[in-house]
């Protein structure tokens, strides 16, 4: 088995994607039935294993030859996000931002709702699509979810299913109030 800057690629792939899965090395190849070197030699770029024996490691994981080929496809370099890359969404009491809003495929939404002083989202309840789980990041909101109201400061927190009504409410006349809201699906 000859090896290629691919194969070396290859090795550096799966040593990520293990690591992430909180595997050790002997642990894979235990339950791939691999012996321990093979999978450091993949690693190390000292090999370039087969298709049939890449699909063998994946097993292990599990994970399929196409889910591993795609992992991290389409996103290039971009992983950290400093706050002038996200473009700032104005609304009314202020903006939304979105981490990662132009990846395609994205399976979470993570945003953060900054309000100005004395402003809301409005006097008509917004609605989300999917389940929402929140943060008071800075400052007090008036929020209202349902019919359940309740006045949160920093710290707090709260999970709204999907459909719930809901309405956001910075009171304060001087102090801007921040919320981070993450929720499954893209929006």
């Amino acid at each position: 088995m000859a090896v290629t800057e691919s194969g070396v690629a290859l090795g550096i792939k799966l040593k990520a994607i293990r690591e992430a899965n909180g595997l050790s090395q002997r642990e894979l190849a235990k339950r791939a039935g691999v012996t321990n070197s093979s999978i450091s030699m993949i690693e190390q770029g000292q090999v370039s294993p087969s298709v049939q024996s890449l699909e063998k490691v994946l097993s292990g994981i599990p994970m399929s030859l196409s889910h591993f080929f795609a992992c991290g496809e389409g996103l290039g370099e971009e992983v950290f996000y400093a706050e002038t890359d996200m473009q700032k969404h104005e609304k009314p009491y202020g903006y939304m931002q979105i981490i990662g809003e132009h990846l395609p495929g994205r399976s979470i939404t993570f945003k953060r709702f900054y309000f100005r002083p004395n402003s809301s989202t409005g006097d008509a309840p917004l609605t989300g699509f999917f389940d929402q789980a929140g943060w008071i990041f800075s400052g007090n909101i008036l929020l209202s979810a349902g019919s359940n109201v309740r006045k949160m400061k920093a710290g707090e927190g709260f999970y709204l299913q999907a459909y719930t009504p809901f309405r956001a409410c910075n009171e304060s006349l001087t102090e801007p109030a921040e919320i981070i809201v993450a929720s499954p699906g893209p929006e």
